[in-house]
């Protein structure tokens, strides 16, 4: 069973990991004590209430706010979770912490909520160069690779939870946020790439961003299992609509373009066929439906200018080396009955061909006698 220090990091674990941070929306520091907050919430009700502004380098949305506050006074581990997020500031002399330390906390912090906002916004390229995307990224693993290989940042941790004495806070809770944290540092990165806005750029993050702990590949798979699952089920779908509604064809491919590829090739990108069995199995489904969509428009109609385009994005999909046989086989038989096709046309203008032919040497023998008995009449 998920705890619930793990249970808050995969909460917050997306592109809004900083922007949604406790701490930032509520404009409080993170050795901010229950009282204070408390005060701080009920300043912040009773202004917002009042339809005044609210004065604040953090959120004025109301509902963020209350979310916000209910996190910090509510579960401690939730809490603390969030803390690991926020602004640490100068040491106060509690948690027993040198000021490099926290500094180097609050680097990583910044580099790495700069980097997410600079992945967003940046326009892709050719528009923009990639190298300042890399870079930031770069920049934000160091500081974060940096800040978890220090035992003071843990020992920090472990002075924070028993300044929040609380007894649903355990000093296991900063074993499990040392597990999970790498993963959660990478979150941003998994929520950018299931999204399909930034598959192309997110992916060259993902094999660049390295720091204590990570698993990449894995965290992708488990990322992207949902859609995986969503386009497989939509190509069963298809197949399905073609076997039964064979009127269907143009329906189900133009259904196959509109949903399906885009699905296909942020899963390509991430996932490439040449290394993931699934991604090639996708292929092959997706040639298929091209496939079958050209063998019933061939059956019904014949001759079709749809029937090349179709086959040769099957050819261009198809991987496997039974779906490229199958194609291999269609288009022989295509090509026989193309040739059979053509066979009476050819046959009839042999004949017309001979039938001329004949004619011709009947008028030259009727010719010969003509002038064979003129001769003789003449003499």
């Amino acid at each position: 069973m998920t705890n619930a220090v793990v249970t808050a990091l995969r909460e917050i674990a997306n592109r809004d990991l900083y922007q949604r941070n406790a701490f930032h929306v509520t404009n409080l520091n993170t050795s901010v004590d229950r009282r204070t907050t408390r005060r701080r919430q009920q300043h912040v009700i009773a202004v917002l209430e009042a339809g005044a502004d609210l004065e604040t380098t953090g959120s004025t949305d109301p509902d963020e706010l209350r979310l916000a506050f209910d996190r910090l006074l509510g579960d401690p581990r939730r809490r603390l979770v969030d803390e690991v997020f926020g602004e640490w500031g100068r040491p106060d002399g509690e948690c027993g912490c040198d000021t490099p330390v926290h500094q180097a906390h609050d680097e990583a912090v910044y580099a790495h909520a700069s980097a997410i906002e600079l992945l967003i916004t940046a326009p892709p390229p050719p528009t923009s160069p990639q190298p300042p995307v890399r870079a930031s990224w770069e920049r934000a693993a160091e500081r974060w690779t940096a800040a978890l290989q220090d035992p003071q940042f843990w020992q920090h941790l472990r002075n924070r939870v028993l300044a929040l004495d609380d007894w649903q806070l355990a000093a296991s809770a900063v074993d499990q946020i040392r597990s999970e944290l790498p993963r959660a540092l990478t979150g941003p990165l998994l929520d950018l790439a299931a999204s399909g806005d930034y598959t192309d750029r997110t992916a060259r993050m993902l094999q660049q961003w390295q720091i204590p702990g990570t698993q990449t590949e894995q965290w992708v798979l488990d990322t992207l299992r949902p859609q995986y699952e969503r386009t497989e089920d939509a190509v069963v779908q298809l197949l399905r609509r073609q076997q039964n509604s064979p009127d269907e064809v143009d329906g189900v491919i133009a259904e196959l373009e509109r949903s399906v590829l885009p699905s296909y090739r942020r899963l390509q990108v991430l996932l490439p066929s040449v290394a993931f069995q699934r991604t090639l199995t996708l292929r092959d489904d997706i040639a298929l439906v091209y496939h079958n969509g050209a063998v019933e428009i061939v059956n019904h109609i014949g001759t079709d200018p749809r029937v090349g385009p179709w086959l040769r994005q099957a050819e261009g999909y198809a991987a496997g080396a039974e779906m490229q046989a199958k194609l291999a086989e269609t288009a022989q038989v295509y090509t026989l009955m193309d040739l059979a096709k053509d066979r009476p046309a050819a046959q009839q203008k042999a004949n017309a061909d001979a039938e001329g032919c004949g004619c011709l040497i009947f008028g030259l023998v009727i010719l010969a006698v003509v002038i064979y008995v003129l001769i003789k009449v003449l003499s």
